[in-house]
């Protein structure tokens, strides 16, 4: 039975900013560089009105014009309180903009209108370096008039000067949400748009109703409605990750990434899949549960900061100035489509149906996803890692070399240790095995290190491989650099919003400040991706080469906002077009991690992580993300040896049908003391390859003939046991005590297969 489930001088480093629209700002004078804002953390939630007579949906529907409708959905507008209702034909589910009895809801006032807005908006003062939050019931108002097949509402708010029209639309299974951010009016040029946020309380969920919401951090997790965490940060999760350029002074917080623009609503017997389309870079998912806004509702909605803002510290100054974006708009347009959910078989719903929804969506012939041969079978997925710069004395004197942690004759003797362990299927990811990427250089053409070998052991690893069905992903990742190979630092570096170059750290690993063992890493411009794309496309290809990696080009996405001007929305169109290159001209790519923007021109996945952020706020991890991609794409777990709990990490693996992934290197791990390598002190091939190929001879016995196949079912029996079916009925049961792997009445032992002392 499932089970039911209810986060100085400029150019100095400075703290990046992320704005949330988590409470309910007004407009207020202010002190400079500061948000306003009215409600507070401490505040008691005020009650309910006891003389408040809630209405009925039936009560609210009779003040409801019709819209539009077709075969699956019906949409209908209330013009004076600006609402609509989006009715699914096939369960009679009727999703609300905004709660019809929000005047009932505990609260004060200001944010019980909050509940009633259509649109909150934030805009910043560039003169005053402050932001302010306003919405359309407080500090707005709003025109509804009717459109084809919906309606256009425009908001208008006369103390910012600001007007944004928004269209909604009936689609065949989905409503549109649509903006243009080129129709947005700012008539004072001191007061502009940050953010936006669209009918927060869409689907809201009052404090007597069960469910949860789904949100994609990491690989996925629930937030029961009034679970009662009203103590807790309410969760907000940037899409893709936030934006590199403005840098960190001390190490971010360990988090997972939301690689999904996604969020799920399950609500009793109905579900509600919400994707942001468009703007999906600068989206940012925030959730809350009943209590933590001083209300009676949960709710889930997205944020998109369509200008982003930067800090900087001038002088001796302790307070950072703010700053914001100069040149425009860099967004062109912001789309957010509602997909109604519901069960097949007149059962409830679930996640695994939201899973299936948005599923449905990638594969659609507009997204384009497909399903990739290589699910056909399972594999072990390996890193190596070529070679790295260290510092050595050499008569004396401190010389920066080229240090070998991984040749391609060490490459090739792994390999053949794997496959005699019984390891038949084998997916390499080459790191660092070119001169210009080992030397941090930008990395745009196949040729093999001679520190590593040359290209005459490189051709006899490729050869190799080809003999023994091992895949060679000849990777690059051109992330930072330094100047050379035709790239300089003073022209190719990304340009903050404060108008200085961006500037990566190595951080401290034990007080997660600056390392200055290492030198500060550039980030290279987006803007060089055309020449680096096309460059690796023609030389991949000259070589003969017919697989690539193109590192954290998969998962990191940023902008440039110096003269080049380019958003992270415009980076992601520029990088699906690389990738379509890399994918025509080369042939298979592999990416380690992959965000939704480029699932399309990929075969394997690595990296995938097996849990989410483990924010407080989360009631259960779940694996949203493997449940999508399983028997779409090949994905891999994070690196098995590289975990402190390897025993659980292999279980969820087999629990979420993934393919296990281990970091190696052939040199001994004290040799990379002092290295960028020295994060890698448990790879060791020595101590790894014969254990690698046990693990995945065990998920191997056990997945192999569901590698294809779709994950129909995934249920929390109890606390130790997680049961997967398949489309072909295949089911596993996973006692994560006992360490076993029950298949269709099969028991598999984990430890009959690895040590104890190796797993724990």
């Amino acid at each position: 039975m499932r089970i039911n489930i209810k986060k100085i001088i400029a150019g100095a480093c400075c703290l990046a900013m992320m704005l949330s629209v988590g409470t309910i700002p007004v407009s207020s004078d202010d002190e400079e560089g500061t948000e306003v804002t009215e409600s507070s953390e401490d505040e008691e939630i005020e009650p309910a009105d006891e003389d408040y007579v809630p209405r009925t949906e039936d009560e609210a529907m009779a003040d409801m014009t019709l819209v539009a409708e077709n075969s699956n959905l019906a949409l209908y507008k209330n013009e004076d309180e600006v609402t609509l209702a989006l009715v699914d034909k096939s369960n009679g589910e009727i999703w609300w903009s905004n709660p019809i009895n929000a005047d009932g809801s505990a609260g004060k006032n200001a944010q019980i209108q909050e509940l009633k807005a259509g649109m909150t908006l934030i805009y910043g003062e560039p003169s005053k370096r402050r932001t302010t939050t306003i919405n359309s019931k407080v500090k707005g108002k709003a025109k509804i008039e009717d459109v084809t097949n919906g309606v256009k509402i425009t908001y208008s708010f006369s103390s910012a000067d600001i007007t944004v029209p928004v269209t909604y639309t009936l689609e065949e299974d989905y409503l549109k949400l649509y903006v243009d951010t080129s129709e947005i009016v700012e008539e004072d040029s001191d007061k502009i748009v940050t953010d936006l946020s669209f009918m927060t309380t869409f689907g809201a969920a009052t404090d007597e109703e069960e469910g949860y919401y789904v949100v994609p951090d990491g690989s996925g997790a629930l937030i029961n409605f009034n679970n009662g965490k009203t103590g807790l940060k309410v969760y907000s999760g940037k899409v893709y990750g936030s934006d590199i350029t403005a840098v960190s002074q001390t190490a971010p917080a360990v988090t997972q990434q939301v690689y999904l623009p996604m969020y799920g609503i399950v609500k009793e017997n109905s579900g509600l899949m919400v994707v942001a389309d468009k703007g999906d870079t600068c989206a940012t998912i925030n959730a809350y549960v009943s209590g933590q806004n001083k209300t009676s509702y949960n709710t889930c909605y997205f944020d998109f900061e369509i200008r982003t803002s930067d800090e900087y510290l001038m002088g001796g100054d302790s307070n950072p100035l703010k700053v914001f974006e100069k040149r425009g708009i860099l967004v062109p347009e912001i789309e957010v489509r509602y997909y109604p959910v519901s069960s097949t078989d007149n059962g409830s719903v679930d996640y695994i149906d939201i899973a299936d929804k948005y599923r449905d969506y990638l594969t659609s012939s507009e997204y384009g996803v497909t399903k990739s041969e290589t699910v056909d079978e399972t594999a072990l997925y390996v890193d190596f890692y070529g070679a790295v710069l260290k510092q050595e004395s050499i008569v004396g004197l401190p010389i920066t070399m080229q240090h070998v942690a991984t040749s391609f004759d060490d490459a090739q003797d792994i390999l053949s240790e794997l496959q005699s362990g019984g390891v038949d299927n084998i997916v390499v990811n080459y790191n660092q095995w070119t001169t210009a990427d080992i030397k941090e250089k930008v990395s745009d053409e196949a040729k093999p290190a001679s520190k590593l070998g040359g290209k005459s052991d490189f051709n006899s690893l490729l050869s190799f491989a080809e003999s023994n069905n091992i895949s060679i992903y000849p990777a690059v990742d051109n992330l930072t650099f330094k100047t050379g190979n035709g790239y300089w630092t003073m022209t190719d570096t990304a340009i903050r919003v404060s108008n200085a170059y961006s500037k990566q750290y190595t951080y401290d690993l034990a007080y997660g400040i600056e390392n200055q063992y290492y030198d500060a890493m550039s980030l290279l411009s987006p803007a060089t991706y055309e020449k680096i794309f096309n460059s690796l496309a023609e030389s991949y290809s000259s070589y003969g080469l017919t697989n690539i990696s193109a590192g954290s080009a998969s998962t990191v996405i940023y902008g440039d906002y110096g003269k080049k001007a380019l958003s992270r929305e415009m980076v992601k169109y520029d990088l699906q077009e690389y990738y379509q290159l890399l994918n025509d001209q080369v042939g298979s790519v592999l990416a380690d991690g992959a965000n939704a923007y480029i699932l399309p021109y990929v075969d394997h996945i690595t990296n995938v992580p097996l849990n989410s952020s483990k924010y407080d706020i989360f009631d259960m991890d779940i694996p949203f993300y493997q449940i999508v991609m399983h028997g779409l794409k090949s994905y891999s777990t994070t690196a098995v040896n590289g975990d402190a709990q390897i025993a659980d990490l292999i279980l969820n693996a087999v629990a979420s049908g993934s393919n296990l992934r281990f970091d190696l290197v052939a040199e001994e791990a004290n040799e990379l003391k002092d290295t960028r390598y020295d994060v890698y002190y448990y790879a060791e091939s020595v101590y790894w390859t014969e254990d690698a190929a046990s693990c995945y001879s065990f998920v191997k016995e056990i997945l192999s003939d569901v590698s294809n196949q779709k994950i129909t079912e995934y249920n929390i029996l109890s606390d130790d046991e997680i049961e997967t079916v398949y489309e072909n009925g295949t089911k596993t049961v996973v006692n994560m005590t006992d360490r076993t792997v029950t298949k269709n009445g099969t028991v598999y032992n984990l430890y009959d297969y690895i040590g104890k002392e190796v797993i724990g």
